[in-house]
């Protein structure tokens, strides 16, 4: 029992960690409306700072420059965002409707993101750098949040763990692609971006029948 109880104090966070990440909220908090207001463009530090009741040198300590801030808020959304997803893939036992789910969940998401929608407005450059040099992790991640939930699908045509990376590589692919680039098939609600992952999904399928035809059609020659 004396260990067990040790054990679970050791696990309890310290006071110096608590009021560390009480500190780091108050930051990237304040970072978000500093930036909500004047967008990526501005230096904001010291306005930063000044919205947490922080000096700039406490700022420069627990985080650094303006770049690492954001960079930060971006690490802090994604752990948000696979919060949220998490329920959504509990939807559902089917692998396939986890992909399409996962993807209409993901995409309105961000539609409905702020912060990231006045960035794709204003400074697109500042989204695509995060998301392309930050892309290999959040596709491992990715990777192994969903592993889980397949290794205990019933779904005998999901994909096995070994498949998971190419998997989440391309509903990574995919999700960028139709948050940040514009396109010709209408995918604004929800249930129109449904039907259009659903056919999207659909292709492989196509692409091997058209396979088997050819296939059949030398076998006869």
């Amino acid at each position: 029992m004396r260990k067990e109880a040790q054990r679970v104090v050791a696990a309890r966070p310290t006071v110096e960690i608590l009021r560390r990440n009480e500190i780091c909220a108050r930051i990237l908090d304040a970072a978000e409306e500093c930036l909500m207001q004047s967008g990526f463009r501005s230096r904001v530090h010291a306005a930063i700072a000044q919205r947490a009741g922080l000096s700039r040198p406490t700022v420069y300590k627990y985080f650094g420059d303006q770049t690492a801030i954001i960079e930060a808020l971006f690490e802090r959304e994604v752990n948000r965002f696979l919060a949220h997803l998490r329920p959504v893939l509990d939807g559902t036992h089917h692998a396939k409707a986890r992909l399409v789910e996962s993807v209409v969940f993901i995409v309105s998401y961000a539609r409905q993101h702020e912060l990231l929608q006045k960035s794709l407005k204003e400074d697109p450059q500042v989204v695509m750098q995060l998301l392309s040099s930050r892309g290999g992790g959040l596709i491992e991640r990715v990777a192994q949040y969903m592993s889980p939930y397949y290794k205990r699908t019933p779904d005998a045509q999901g994909p096995d763990e070994t498949a998971l990376v190419p998997v989440a590589e391309w509903l990574y692919r995919v999700v960028t692609s139709l948050i940040t680039t514009p396109g010709v098939v209408d995918t604004e609600s929800p249930e129109k971006l449904r039907d259009f992952v659903t056919e999207l999904l659909e292709l492989p399928t196509l692409g091997q029948a058209e396979k088997t035809e050819v296939v059949r059609a030398s076998a006869t020659v």
